[in-house]
């Protein structure tokens, strides 16, 4: 079995890699509308990646021709009472989103909060996204990149999950054994996500 690569890549790279693979995604297009959509985009990539290149519970992965990357969040089991970073981190993203939507924030947050109320309860690994740079698209590169983290779910019996952006991108999780778990509408249904659950093989 391969290794997924570590947190060590440079955030903005694959802020980057992330921005051209979901320029034109329809959850992203309600999300960051208008003229500063890409640069907006961007902001938001960049957050996540040097935020995954910094917690030990997240994996940031990317190929070796820096053409693909992904997100993944590591199963978690009860709560860290004694640890206050979640609230400077939930700080942190709120703040950000207030500076990218504007007045448009309480829809925002609220379509997060209906997002987060669907994650399933038990542990698990999150796939919190995975992009391949435009020309290099229907290559294989996501789902070689996946697979290792994949395989540790089917060696130690955890499930995966998901949501996907883009009805496009359905057919390839079913291929990695994800099935659609619920449609979530969001924002009166100026957005939608597709939650998925893989079980483990």
């Amino acid at each position: 079995m391969s290794e997924p690569l570590n947190s060590t890549s440079d955030p903005r790279t694959t802020a980057n890699i992330l921005t051209k693979a979901f320029l034109f995604d329809p959850f992203f297009s309600w999300l960051f509308p208008g003229k500063s959509h890409e640069r907006n985009l961007h902001q938001w990539w960049y957050f996540l990646t040097h935020h995954a290149s910094k917690n030990p519970e997240w994996t940031l992965s990317v190929d070796e021709g820096n053409s693909t990357s992904s997100i993944w969040t590591k199963p978690i089991s009860g709560l860290r009472e004694s640890d206050n970073s979640g609230d400077d981190e939930q700080d942190a993203f709120v703040n950000l989103m207030h500076e990218l939507v504007g007045d448009r924030i309480s829809q925002v947050l609220e379509a997060f909060a209906e997002v987060n109320a669907n994650h399933p309860l038990q542990p698990h690994w999150y796939l919190q996204a995975v992009g391949t740079v435009p020309e290099m698209q229907g290559k294989g590169r996501a789902a070689k990149l996946l697979q290792p983290i994949l395989e540790i779910c089917d060696k130690e019996e955890t499930g995966a999950y998901l949501e996907s952006t883009n009805p496009r991108n359905l057919s390839f999780y079913y291929r990695l054994g994800f099935e659609i778990q619920t449609e979530l509408s969001l924002d009166g249904g100026k957005a939608g996500l597709t939650c998925m659950w893989r079980d483990p093989a």
